[in-house]
């Protein structure tokens, strides 16, 4: 059975919140956004007590590469969506094979 394993890790510039209070709303919607699809399992990684930055990481599984990629993509623009800066967007697709070849 093949198929993949979509990563991607986004560090985000959030210079329109205010507060702690605000980053958590702002991150709580795309978090609940994303994982909405059930396709995709996201958390929040880093800088978790600064309201002016954030990382976000998120998981994907699909039999199709293409979906996978999709998925990455589609990640990123809701994000942007929400009038947050994506200031760098890391992702990686692996196989079976991949993780096989490192064990």
């Amino acid at each position: 059975m093949k198929f993949f394993i979509g990563i991607g890790r986004y560090q985000l510039d959030m210079a329109s919140c205010e507060s702690l209070k605000d980053k958590r709303r702002f991150v709580k919607s795309i978090v609940d956004r994303l994982g909405n699809s059930k396709v995709i399992a996201i958390s929040e990684v880093g800088n978790n007590d600064y309201w002016k930055s954030g990382t976000l990481a998120l998981s994907c599984v699909s039999a199709s590469r293409e979906v996978v990629q999709n998925t990455l993509d589609r990640a990123v623009k809701t994000i942007e969506g929400y009038g947050v800066e994506v200031v760098r967007a890391d992702s990686w697709i692996l196989n079976p094979e991949d993780l096989e070849e490192n064990l």
